[in-house]
């Protein structure tokens, strides 16, 4: 391998290592600020939210019928979810530690909403397709503007 190729891996692992770090520090600041409670109720109004943008864009866009199966996967992931909230804040409950509970509970939450905002934005991208806020809102979110930033400042990926 060459020095050029070698910097490039350098800087892609670079960016992502960047990535992951203001993600954490994203999580650790919404978890000490935000309680269960209404995190639990904005996940909620998120899941919804994410179903409804997930029909939409299956129906009107991707011109496919409405699949029982993809609904009944994303309550079953809600659920699961749900059964995990209250395993960590009812567990540590019992190890009298509700304080290691509410910390895991915010941070799986947080993470569980990041996701649903990076596939509401996807689903948004596909019914509004010209809207510029909604497509950069998409790829910040989905660290997709790291690749195009790469492409403009010439940065080759690992796949060219």
């Amino acid at each position: 391998m060459n020095d050029n190729s070698t910097n490039i891996y350098e800087m892609e692992d670079f960016i992502e290592r960047f990535k992951e770090l203001i993600w954490v520090v994203i999580t650790a600041i919404g978890s000490l600020l935000l309680p269960i409670r209404e995190i639990l109720i904005l996940l909620s109004l998120g899941f919804v939210f994410n179903i409804i943008t997930g029909i939409i864009a299956d129906v009107h866009v991707n011109r496919q019928q409405f699949s029982i199966k993809k609904a009944f996967s994303a309550i079953s992931q809600a659920a699961f979810f749900m059964a995990c909230v209250f395993f960590l804040d009812y567990g540590s409950k019992l190890l009298h530690d509700a304080q290691i509970g509410q910390t895991s509970v915010r941070w799986l939450t947080l993470i569980v909403s990041y996701f649903y905002m990076v596939n509401i934005f996807r689903n948004a991208k596909l019914i509004f397709p010209k809207n510029l806020a909604i497509t950069f809102i998409y790829e910040l979110l989905s660290t997709e503007i790291f690749l195009r930033l790469k492409e403009m400042v010439g940065i080759k990926t690992k796949k060219e």
